[in-house]
């Protein structure tokens, strides 16, 4: 019985020990990391770390990063990030209500009643990405340029995909959200209501290099993206879209995107209460719409695809410019 009392106080004094040493280190890396930063671009006010014997609680407060060069700055009042002593490699982090982000030419104040992520990477030497599951509930983002937007819940999903290289699962679901309020002023006339069913994401992206723990230097850019369904649902508007975007030579988007619009008539003003088209511009929207839309051989559904070829983007008929730049030809 004396020998088990012993082996029992030797086991626990080894783990306290690995728990000492690997607090000591996680909080020590994460204050040489800020440190090691450029002026300007990384602050906290504390660092700590708790949770033994079964957890590494790191809680970093005051948190600020910042862009100097393009005006951006993110601040939050602390953040947490927790895992298990025995499976480091699963790691969830959690931010309170009232992040602020700071845009050049506004600040957008983020009050929630839930901000998570769950990140679980491959338990070997590089790290690489396994899943990213990030879920948001009550959130209410409010600009002091005078905006306001609700979402009811978010689930927003990044998962490998082992049947390619370098390749990972896209998911995303935002349910309920609230569009500012003269938005929805400017729509009363519309049968629209208001709030917005749901936005929906299922898709791959193909990059140029694993997420793993050499990105910084490796610097994964996207080679393709597939979206397999995407769905935007607000009442009677219905919209859904299908196709694959490749990087050409030049780095510039190439492929299709086939785009379907049910109800596509409420668009128009839509368009003007967002300001993307004026007012006197709006019927003719509407009749250039309705061209396409007899094309397809039902005047209720709008069917026209995004073309994105030889360093251009068409959207059926319309010239819309470039094409998107997918990957900079002087990265990786």
């Amino acid at each position: 019985m004396r020998a088990l009392i012993w082996i029992v106080l030797a086991a626990a004094a080894v783990w306290t020990g690995y728990w000492w040493l690997g607090a000591s280190q996680l909080e020590s890396g994460v204050k040489a990391w800020i440190a090691q930063q450029p002026p300007g671009v990384v602050s906290a006010s504390g660092v700590e770390v708790h949770g033994i014997p079964n957890r590494f609680d790191l809680t970093v407060s005051d948190l600020v990063l910042a862009d100097p060069a393009q005006g951006v700055q993110v601040s939050s009042p602390f953040v947490q990030v927790y895992a298990m002593t025995w499976k480091p490699w699963h790691v969830i982090a959690a931010l309170p209500s009232g992040q602020v982000i700071t845009l050049p030419d506004q600040k957008v104040t983020v009050g929630s009643q839930l901000l998570r992520a769950s990140v679980q990477v491959h338990p070997s030497t590089m790290l690489a990405l396994n899943e990213l599951v990030g879920e948001a509930a009550g959130v209410k983002l409010t600009s002091d340029a005078g905006w306001t937007l609700g979402i009811n819940s978010a689930t927003v999903s990044m998962a490998e995909d082992v049947t390619r290289a370098n390749a990972y699962r896209l998911g995303l679901r935002v349910a309920e959200i609230a569009p500012d309020a003269a938005v929805l002023q400017a729509l009363a006339a519309t049968d629209l209501p208001d709030l917005m069913d749901e936005v929906f994401l299922d898709g791959h992206a193909v990059l140029t290099a694993p997420l793993d723990r050499a990105a910084a230097t490796s610097k994964p850019q996207l080679a393709a993206l597939e979206i397999a369904d995407t769905r935007v649902t607000w009442g009677a508007l219905k919209f859904s879209a299908k196709g694959m975007l490749t990087a050409g030579p030049d780095g510039l988007a190439e492929g299709e995107i086939a785009l379907r619009v049910e109800g596509w008539k409420r668009l128009p003003p839509i368009l003007v209460a967002l300001g993307l088209v004026k007012p006197d511009v709006a019927p003719t929207v509407e009749r250039m719409l309705g061209i396409v839309a007899a094309q397809g051989g039902d005047l209720e559904v709008l069917q026209i695809k995004l073309i994105c070829k030889d360093g251009g983007m068409v959207l059926g008929p319309l010239p819309l410019g470039p094409a998107p730049r997918m990957r900079n030809m002087g990265g990786a």
